[in-house]
């Protein structure tokens, strides 16, 4: 039985589990996809030792997961816990930690939302829906620069921390950045308004100007 909603992402709800556990929480798909080709994943990198939430059950659009303490990367950087030149390194050192295990597994979403600060086992990185394996790790940095570069070129008061980041990130991940293709996974997603998509051109242009 699930209890109270206590996240909402822009493709999946986060239910608490009902009973007397609180160590899990459920995440559920809105549009209905399969969450169990996600569990299988996460539990072939957690046995590899990569920081995942442990997997309990998937079935259709449902994945019970670890329920994990801590605020995530992003609400540590807007609450001035950590600064975005340590948060890009980071982004880096999980990125290179995720490429050099077997198998070419590339997580396509990998921002400061997508990775929470526990007490107990540092830095976990959570939702990889998006997830693929054999692509090409060139993909995954391009990514996670876009993504960062989206908010370093918005009006809001956090850009010039994102491009801080962004920078840092780009410092410590050298290697091939695949841009284009990047950017037409982003302008393709359906969740992206049509101003974010229409931003997409300076952000990639700002990434392409930084990497020289």
């Amino acid at each position: 039985m699930t209890g109270r909603l206590v996240g909402r992402g822009r493709s999946a709800d986060v239910y608490e589990v009902g009973g007397d556990d609180g160590g899990w929480v459920l995440r559920r798909y809105r549009d209905g996809g399969d969450a169990e080709r996600e569990a299988r994943l996460m539990a072939r990198l957690a046995g590899a030792g990569y920081p995942v939430p442990a997997v309990r059950e998937a079935a259709g659009p449902d994945l019970v997961l670890e329920r994990l303490t801590g605020p995530s990367l992003l609400d540590a950087l807007l609450a001035g816990a950590y600064e975005p030149e340590p948060a890009g390194a980071l982004l880096a050192n999980l990125l290179h930690r995720l490429h050099t295990l077997p198998g070419g597994v590339v997580h396509l979403d990998l921002h400061p939302g997508n990775v929470m600060l526990t007490e107990d086992r540092g830095p976990v990185v959570i939702d990889w829906r998006t997830a693929e394996e054999g692509a090409d790790p060139g993909l995954d940095r391009a990514m996670s620069a876009l993504l960062l570069a989206e908010v370093a070129v918005s009006e809001e008061p956090y850009a010039p921390g994102a491009r801080g980041g962004l920078a840092a990130l780009l410092a410590a991940a050298p290697g091939p950045l695949l841009l284009a293709e990047a950017r037409t996974r982003r302008a393709a997603d359906p969740n992206l308004t049509a101003g974010e998509v229409a931003a997409l051109g300076r952000a990639e242009g700002l990434v392409r100007n930084l990497v020289g």
